[in-house]
């Protein structure tokens, strides 16, 4: 067909996936859908459902697979995901058995595995889409949940609304059909849901849709193993820790950086780990900025902690895998060595420290969290690699003072990264602050930006706040 709005791609069944789609119109439409939603969605915890205000709560289960669009264009439907990525072709699930979509009809559903037996998930999602033409296709599903666009028009009302609308549109069958819902009203029902299906395994989560628009996942914690690489302290209370970064390890011993955990305890559980981290701290060419804006203090990898996560996002809003920096430590301290797609931690808890586990490839294997990536980056074995920063501002004073000199110093970086990995922001401005007459002479500030104009703001204040009489710029 001449006015296709995508590329074929490799052979899947009796269609083809991977295909590209060409409408940069189109793929704007579909990624901003997932930003705007994805903006809505906020993770609930089990211990927070009787938090809940009464009200309205339209209920539907948490299906573990992957957010797709069926698209009707053309005469044709097909299947697009927010980054582009087209499933064509004479498929089980892009079967309509009633009468045709209307013309320019966008539904947004998520991509699943039928399993028998159990519930579904990711991970069988990528083994039923392999083997090419033999490729399981029969047991992929797609499950719709909301309507995108309606011949042409964007739908007004309610999601409830939406709802109905979806349910004339599609006829169900074995391999498409329309998420059921349910409207409850108290957070005792909410929670008698919860155990009946969560709690039993039947249903990965619940999606829980407020009327002012929120959206909650309610999913089981998750519990991961993970090695201390990291520590930030209190600014005001320096014998205590205030956030730690932790590390996973993949199956050739390679480390790599799965994001941060605050929630420590008391201050006396975080003065107590406090002084188990010190010690242990180790020189490093790997910097990485906590939420404040501290660098991270990195140490040598021999403590293992237990975290809970309400949940582990593996894609970025904007469609892509989530990116965590591969590391690696040397007798010289840590290095980077590139980028690889990992899993970001939502709300992890810190349980305890593992003095039972080591750090190996078994103990705090990357394994617990490869299935929480798209299944198309899965198995992505290449290491992503990062452009340099760029050096736009720098500057320096110094100031003499009985034979001492004390140095202040101001860099303005662009990352060029940002983009890329969303644990880089786009603009650093790092602060040096040495004099040789106090008792610890070195002092760094690092503040991060999002544009250029807020960076120099930050660069200014850091200047008036700082640079007085008696100081002369080289």
């Amino acid at each position: 067909m001449a006015n296709k709005l995508y590329s074929e791609g490799t052979i899947l069944g009796r269609g083809t996936c991977d295909g590209t789609l060409t409408d940069p119109a189109l793929l704007n439409q579909l990624a901003s859908y997932k930003r705007r939603v994805a903006s809505n969605y906020r993770p609930l915890a089990p211990a927070d459902i009787d938090k809940l205000a009464p009200g309205k709560m339209i209920v539907s289960e948490k299906i573990d697979g992957e957010l797709w669009f069926l698209i009707a264009v053309n005469n044709e439907v097909f299947l697009a995901n927010p980054r582009g990525s087209v499933i064509a072709g004479a498929l089980p699930f892009l079967t309509l058995a009633g009468k045709p979509l209307p013309e320019r009809t966008i539904i947004a559903g998520e991509l699943h595995a039928i399993v028998a037996g159990k519930r579904c998930r990711v991970g069988d999602l990528a083994a039923a889409l392999s083997g090419g033409a033999k490729a399981k296709v029969g047991e992929v599903a797609f499950s719709a949940f909301d309507l995108v666009e309606d011949a042409g028009v964007a739908p007004v009302g309610s999601y409830s609304d939406r709802h109905v609308r979806l349910q004339a549109l599609i006829e169900t069958s074995s391999n498409l059909s329309v998420v059921p819902i349910e409207s409850l009203g108290t957070a005792v029902q909410v929670r008698d849901l919860f155990s009946a299906k969560i709690e039993s395994s039947e249903w990965e989560g619940l999606v829980l849709r407020l009327e002012m628009g929120l959206i909650y996942k309610l999913k089981p914690a998750v519990s991961v193993d993970a090695v201390v690489i990291g520590y930030t302290t209190k600014a005001d209370q320096s014998d205590l820790a205030r956030s730690i970064l932790l590390g996973l390890m993949h199956e050739n011993g390679q480390l790599q950086i799965l994001g941060a955990c605050g929630n420590l305890g008391s201050e006396d559980e975080r003065r107590e780990l406090l002084r188990k981290l010190v010690p242990l701290k180790t020189p490093s060419q790997v910097r990485v900025a906590s939420d404040t804006g501290g660098l991270y203090t990195f140490m040598q990898p021999q403590i293992v902690v237990e975290v809970n996560v309400t949940d582990l996002q593996g894609e970025k809003s904007g469609g892509g895998a989530q990116l965590g920096t591969l590391i690696n430590h040397t007798a010289t301290g840590w290095i980077s060595e590139g980028m690889k797609p990992c899993p970001r931690p939502i709300h992890p808890v810190l349980v305890r420290v593992r003095t039972d586990k080591n750090v190996n490839p078994v103990d705090i294997r990357f394994a617990q969290v490869a299935a929480y990536l798209p299944s198309g980056d899965l198995a992505q074995a290449e290491s992503v690699e990062l452009p340099k920063s760029t050096l736009l501002r720098r500057e320096v004073w110094t100031k003499e003072a009985k034979g001492q000199v004390a140095i202040r110093k101001l860099l303005i970086w662009k990352t060029n990264k940002e983009k890329i990995a969303t644990s880089y922001p786009a603009y650093v401005v790092h602060w040096t602050d040495y004099s040789p007459t106090r008792a610890e002479p070195l002092d760094r500030d690092v503040r991060l930006a999002p544009d250029e104009a807020e960076a120099a703001k930050i660069a200014e204040a850091l200047i008036g706040d700082n640079i007085k009489k008696g100081w002369s710029k080289l």
